[in-house]
């Protein structure tokens, strides 16, 4: 009896004995089952992309017209003669202006303006305002007899002053630099005329200070000494 209880216990020691020295491990949860993988939708087929049609050339847009220039209000035809000389009535402005920059021959202008006192059609405008000290240059020249000389037979003007009370033009002088000749309206008392209407002869030096006036206000064709330099491009 003993032997054999003997026997029995030693067959339950050795597998307690293996798991005191971690050799036992503790049995493992049974894996649990994924969750069943839902199939996905079929795709759609993308519909076919249809070709764009090509953009319409867009037309050319055509320049309007400018609208005429009116006539300034209160404007009155400048007389060839002031009691009270050039300009002859007060004014707030000055104005120069280069015109015929394409006309190699016979002028299209003249002047700047035009009989109703508009701009004539190949002035470049706005023009350059001249400021006070310009002006008063200006003004001195036209006044002392020693600008004056006896220019030359030829008178291709290209560039003028306007003087303007606001908006109205009151007197104007037209330059012919080349031919070394002016023409005013009104009249210039101390400047000898040449010939029958208001056209004055420059002498050079009073010519080369006018066209540094001239450069001074950025006009173009200041320094032109020969008629065929306003030929138009061929």
């Amino acid at each position: 009896m003993m032997h054999r209880m003997g026997r029995t216990a030693s067959r339950f020691a050795a597998p307690l004995l293996a798991c005191a020295l971690g050799g036992c491990a503790p049995p493992s949860a049974p894996p649990t089952a994924a969750p069943p993988v839902e199939p996905t939708a079929p795709v759609e087929p993308t519909a076919p992309v249809e070709p764009t049609a090509p953009a319409e050339p867009t037309a050319p847009a055509i320049a309007e017209a400018p609208e005429p220039e009116v006539p300034p209000p209160g404007f009155t035809p400048i007389p060839a003669k002031r009691k009270a000389g050039f300009p002859g009535v007060a004014f707030t402005e000055v104005r120069a202006f280069a015109f015929d920059l394409r006309v190699a021959e016979r002028s299209v202008c003249g002047v700047p303006l035009d009989a109703d006192g508009t701009l004539c059609e190949t002035v470049e405008r706005p023009g350059v305002a001249l400021t006070e000290a310009q002006t008063k240059l200006l003004l001195g020249m036209l006044a002392k007899q020693s600008t004056w000389g006896s220019g030359s037979s030829c008178f291709l003007p290209h560039h003028g002053f306007v003087f303007y009370d606001g908006a109205t033009p009151v007197a104007q002088l037209s330059i012919c630099f080349m031919c070394e000749m002016m023409v005013a309206a009104p009249s210039i008392p101390k400047a000898k005329r040449l010939g029958a209407d208001d056209t004055y002869g420059l002498n050079p030096k009073s010519t080369a200070q006018l066209r540094g006036l001239c450069r001074d206000l950025g006009l173009p064709m200041c320094d032109a000494t020969n008629p065929a330099e306003f030929a138009p491009p061929e």
